[in-house]
């Protein structure tokens, strides 16, 4: 069997059936080329997974099961200043499983969020591309160190090499923290002898997590 399109169709879902977008019908006509009895994959981003059949753009609901999260892993960042680098930071996180990225505000940073439509459109290409039944949570706003709840990880270079336990990571601006800025209670984190960019860093840290 060839490739099996997995498309994202938030719920609730009811009947049969289950409508899919004008933009995934068309994809999966026009590029894909997929055809009507064809089978596709299915998820709500909530967890929820079935297998099913394309028919006229709709699909034909089959068995489905209930996946439990990948992770409950957060990963905050300052926002690549460049949208290929955004891109990529968002579709690969969401593509490893990773549960929350927040887009992080620090002295040093010059980049700015996506807007809200690019950054789910990413995360959902993400999810797509890894078959995968949680959609990563996103937001086009910033957030500041002072609003993580603790305990959180800072990667930060002088840092303990350790693998830590936390369930949150924060990577710095590529100009590097500012006196003071990383707060006493933090647990500092040394990815490595390099200097990475920032979405580097974030896959980075995030898969040594997972």
């Amino acid at each position: 069997m060839g490739h099996v399109p997995h498309l994202l169709v938030p719920g609730p879902w009811n009947g049969d059936h289950l409508e899919v977008s004008e933009e995934h019908k068309r994809h999966l006509e026009k590029v894909l080329r997929v055809g009507d009895g064809e089978p596709v994959s299915y998820t709500n981003g909530e967890g929820s997974i079935g297998r099913g059949r394309y028919e006229k753009g709709r699909v034909l609901r089959g068995e489905e099961t209930q996946v439990p999260a990948p992770s409950d892993l957060i990963v905050v960042a300052p926002p690549p200043d460049n949208r290929d680098r955004a891109r990529f930071l968002i579709e690969k996180l969401a593509e490893i499983g990773v549960a929350e990225l927040l887009f992080l505000d620090t002295r040093h940073g010059h980049g700015r969020p996506p807007n809200a439509g690019k950054v789910l459109s990413w995360s959902v290409a993400g999810l797509e591309q890894s078959r995968g039944a949680w959609l990563m949570r996103t937001s086009d706003r910033m957030t500041d160190l002072a609003e993580l709840d603790q305990p959180f990880v800072v990667c930060d270079q002088g840092g303990s090499r350790e693998t830590p336990l936390a369930r949150t990571v924060v990577i710095g601006p590529e100009g590097g923290w500012a006196l003071g800025e990383i707060p006493d209670h933090a647990i500092r984190w040394d990815l490595g002898e390099t200097v990475l960019r920032v979405e580097t860093a974030a896959l980075v840290a995030a898969a040594r997590l997972l």
